[in-house]
């Protein structure tokens, strides 16, 4: 599983993000015009929010990574930098999805890929932190992936989810729904009622291991 994006050279890199600025900035100003013919300008405002959460990570996640607050412990698995105790994590984006995903695989080959992804990003977060028991860290994580069932088993649980994350994620439905959408290989809106999120201590989750491998070894059996 590679990263495409980061395969490319500096200049790519910036080059692809250049153009997809500049799609932006055309899209929006080409809808501004449409709108205000229409006399409802205001539309513009919903318009470029939603434009905006699209184009988004395909800036944020590799400045991120960049400045060092974000770090890939998989190709689909982000984590924050740790604070007070606590490791935030992340999902692949709809930039991580665009960059890794094939789209000749079936719907079903993504979602292991996925699911495969999450995996490898878990058994290496275990790896940095397995030899420095006790870690005293505690994980967090929003997923429309992983059901809480699945959490359970690596010893998460499901918590409310505070406002201000419900709204970032409502913020974020339509870009949420492209990265659903590229892997089911058609356009699917995400069920916001299947958004959950986890909390769990990093130390139950490293005795969970071999559960982990095992599922790793399942998973690209049932690939082959």
């Amino acid at each position: 599983m590679e990263h495409t994006f980061y395969l490319l050279t500096r200049q790519q890199q910036h080059a692809f993000q250049l153009k997809l600025a500049g799609l932006f900035i055309v899209g929006n100003l080409v809808l501004a015009g449409l709108f205000f013919m229409l006399s409802v300008l205001f539309l513009s405002i919903f318009a470029v929010s939603i434009s905006l959460s699209v184009f988004a990570p395909f800036i944020d996640i590799p400045s991120g990574i960049k400045a060092g607050s974000l770090k890939y412990y998989s190709p689909l698995l982000i984590g924050e930098k740790v604070k007070n105790a606590r490791l935030v994590l992340h999902g692949g984006s709809l930039f991580d999805y665009y960059f890794v995903l094939n789209s000749k695989d079936s719907a079903q080959q993504r979602t292991k890929q996925v699911f495969s992804g999450y995996i490898e990003g878990l058994l290496t977060l275990i790896s940095e932190y397995e030899n420095h028991q006790p870690t005293h860290i505690t994980l967090k994580a929003s997923s429309y992936i992983i059901n809480p069932r699945t959490a359970n088993k690596l010893g998460l649980r499901q918590v409310e989810t505070d406002p201000l994350q419900r709204f970032i994620l409502y913020f974020n439905f339509i870009n949420l729904s492209c990265a659903m959408s590229l892997i089911k290989g058609k356009f699917t809106l995400v069920n916001m009622k299947k958004v959950y999120t986890f909390e769990g201590d990093l130390d139950v989750l490293i005795t969970k291991k071999q559960y982990l491998v095992k599922l790793q070894q399942r998973i690209k059996g049932l690939g082959e």
